[in-house]
């Protein structure tokens, strides 16, 4: 019989074990970054008797009218190996709870298919690349684009310093330039203040003399080292500062002995090009950084995508078309 409890001690062991690839926003860590930021979130880990076969970390969003959905990034994880019938009864037995809740959608980003789920818009990127790394640098700058390895190298040889402190405010100063000049919405300084001093992330600044050109924000769980945030200098581009920061990111994440670098990130694939890349919408919101990454070779790896459960069909439907109409307006 499943039920759901909202404790559990073994989090990480847990979801190391079940997922293909742990996600670190599943994680007590993140757990603990969202919770010091002040978000509404809660921990549910259903239960078969007594061994646990689900979890999902829930953030619950505010909606007008005093509606509330809940929000599963990257997940829910489910055990190793289960059925898909299995999956679809934990799924109805989270949506009960949620319900209980006054949630009036559940939304979720899984790692596989399976019918009941609204396909949305992509919350967290679905498509990104993966290189494996245990294999020697030179290894590592032979499978690269030579452009890539070209500008690596060109980097190494101009007066470049890299250090591995945190600093948040190099990283805002440069988020914020960086935000302006690509046009893209920044979240708020305390989201990345929590995660850049959080155990799980590491960061690397590249400085030209005193000034910080490039920072790089990575987070390790599980057997990945994922490349979660990076901003650059514009004025001194032809240094060559991104290339160094995301090869110097892949090396710290061999000394820290993790398996698999994420790029976390791309335009979803739409074809194939002789050139064994893929082919992608250039119109992408990643469509920008897509062949920057594409240089440093991976694999790449695309989940289903973002869903919604509908927990109040009527409520649901209302929601959507205030959602519709404040984007004409």
């Amino acid at each position: 019989m499943l039920k759901v409890e909202t404790k559990y001690e073994m989090v990480n062991s847990w979801l190391k074990e079940n997922a293909e690839k742990a996600p670190f926003c599943q994680s007590f860590e993140w757990e603990e970054i969202l919770s010091r930021e002040g978000k509404n979130i809660e921990r549910l880990v259903v239960f078969d008797d007594n061994e646990p076969v689900a979890m999902a970390l829930i953030e619950y969003h505010k909606l007008p009218f005093g509606w509330l959905y809940a929000y599963c990034p990257k997940g829910p994880v489910y055990k190793k190996n289960l059925e898909l019938g299995s999956i679809n009864n934990i799924n109805e037995e989270l949506i009960k709870y949620l319900s209980d809740k006054k949630c009036i959608f559940f939304r979720i980003e899984p790692s596989r298919n399976f019918a009941g789920a609204e396909k949305v818009p992509d919350f967290n990127p679905r498509a990104t690349l993966i290189l494996g790394l245990r294999h020697t640098p030179d290894e590592l700058l032979a499978n690269m684009h030579q452009k890539t390895r070209y500008n690596i190298n060109l980097a190494q040889k101009k007066d470049l310093r890299v250090s591995d402190a945190k600093d948040a405010d190099a990283f805002m100063a440069l988020m914020k330039e960086t935000g302006r000049r690509d046009k893209f919405r920044l979240h708020e300084t305390r989201h990345y203040h929590e995660i850049i001093f959080s155990s799980l992330s590491h960061q690397l600044t590249v400085y030209y003399g005193p000034k910080a050109i490039a920072v790089a924000v990575f987070i390790g769980f599980g057997d990945t080292f994922t490349y979660v945030f990076g901003a650059s200098d514009y004025e001194h581009r032809s240094l060559m500062a991104p290339y160094l920061i995301q090869w110097e990111g892949i090396k710290m994440g061999q000394r820290y002995d993790f398996k698999f670098y994420d790029f976390f990130g791309v335009a979803p694939k739409t074809g194939q090009q002789a050139d064994g890349n893929y082919e992608y919408d250039n119109n992408h919101q990643y469509a920008g950084v897509t062949k920057f990454k594409q240089g440093f070779g991976g694999e790449y790896r695309e989940d289903p995508g973002t869903f919604d459960f509908s927990i109040s069909s009527w409520r649901y439907k209302f929601y959507g078309c205030l959602r519709a109409l404040r984007r004409m307006i």
